[in-house]
């Protein structure tokens, strides 16, 4: 068996999957795996996994990014212009708040900080 690490809603969880699970037999590079597969990242997400698990609150659910014309915090809208013209761009543009679940834009997700009570013990 392997176990998988991932984020659900900004907070690690965890599931065993058997070794032989189709996904897992063929490798397929993305940019962040060599940072994402460093010993210290194991670490910090095992850490968050536990957190997760002791945490008092489940996290918000997230809005789906159709939702948000504009953001939840500034109310800037979320408009070809403001995102270099590209509609890649402008999903880009969009962030899941991990307090709340709402649609923010990214100078308002900028403003990382630790939530002990859902589980997310790093910004």
């Amino acid at each position: 068996r392997v176990m998988h690490l991932y984020p659900v809603h900004g907070v690690y969880t965890a599931a065993w999957v058997a070794a032989d699970f189709p996904p897992l037999t063929s490798i397929a590079l993305a940019p962040h795996m060599i940072n994402d597969h460093r010993g210290r990242e194991y670490l910090a997400a095992l850490r968050g996994l536990r957190a997760g698990r002791a945490a008092p609150r489940t996290p918000p659910a997230w809005a789906p990014f159709r939702d948000g014309a504009a953001c939840a915090v500034c109310s800037a809208p979320f408009v070809w212009e403001s995102t270099c013209r590209s509609s890649a761009q402008e999903v880009c543009a969009r962030h899941h708040c991990r307090a709340c679940g709402r649609v923010v834009c990214g100078a308002c997700s900028a403003h990382e900080v630790c939530l002990p009570d859902f589980g997310i013990v790093e910004p």
